[in-house]
């Protein structure tokens, strides 16, 4: 009996550890090179908050971006939770302070498309709020095309958003759909959804809707050809389960052009 209290004690210990430990976040940066890179620019990618609130009119979060200087803020889907329809404020929040920092673009993930009309309305206030949302669009910002699909968009559908000519650098919330997009043109894809595997074990996730146990694109970049992946492990939770030894996390990207010297290695 005593065994089993004490067993049970140390789980609730680590329950509550963890709790707290997805309370708070991570700023992970990282850098991304690519022959179409011509100048060095800052990105900041928010994936999967999901309503989280970081501080009182989310300080904290905002604080990290600012500190950050990102030239563009790029939100990956899922800034609502389709579980608690009726809380928005801490997404809204969000919103209101980062468009004062950066130009905020905004591709949907599947807790929007989820909410259906109540979703539409949330969308339609970002907009109100001066986010840009692209929904199979683009938008060119110097030699930079920045392409946000909807999460069922067809590989035909990317394809004809695709400019040559630049850096086409695309917001698609779901990452087990990389190998298709990547033959359409994407130079760079943004992606979360998979939450960095749920539980983390030796350096890989545990389990990410749509790619089941042991996901292949969960956390980090990948790359096919001349094609990136990079795979946010996001700010929120859905689930009653908390992360497992996998802190959410704020992504700043440094993108970069790459030397002749590493260009045969590198693209």
């Amino acid at each position: 009996m005593i065994p089993a209290l004490i067993v049970i004690g140390i789980l609730l210990l680590l329950y509550v550890a963890f709790f707290f430990e997805n309370r708070r976040f991570i700023v992970r940066r990282e850098t991304i090179k690519h022959a179409k890179i011509k100048e060095p620019f800052t990105v900041v990618q928010v994936s999967d908050l999901h309503d989280r609130r970081f501080g009182k009119e989310q300080e904290k979060l905002l604080s990290a971006i600012h500190d950050a200087k990102p030239d563009l803020i790029l939100i990956t889907g899922d800034l609502f939770n389709r579980h608690r329809e009726s809380a928005c404020e801490n997404a809204f929040s969000f919103i209101r302070g980062a468009v004062g920092i950066a130009p905020v673009y905004f591709s949907e993930g599947n807790h929007e498309c989820s909410l259906g009309e109540t979703g539409e309305r949330y969308i339609e206030t970002i907009c109100e709020m001066g986010v840009r949302v692209l929904r199979d669009e683009y938008a060119d910002t110097g030699s930079v095309r920045i392409i946000g699909l909807r999460q069922y968009a067809s590989p035909q559908q990317l394809s004809v958003l695709t400019d040559e000519s630049r850096l086409n650098l695309v917001l698609a919330h779901r990452p087990e759909l990389y190998p298709i997009y990547a033959d359409t043109g994407a130079d760079v894809i943004l992606s979360g959804h998979a939450h960095g595997g749920q539980i983390r074990i030796f350096g890989r996730g545990v389990y990410a809707p749509q790619q089941g146990l042991f996901p292949q694109f969960d956390v980090g970049q990948y790359r096919i050809g001349r094609s990136i992946l990079h795979v946010s492990r996001g700010l929120g939770n859905t689930i009653p389960f908390p992360r497992v030894f996998n802190t959410p996390e704020l992504n700043v990207l440094i993108f970069k052009p790459i030397t002749e010297k590493e260009h045969s290695n590198v693209c």
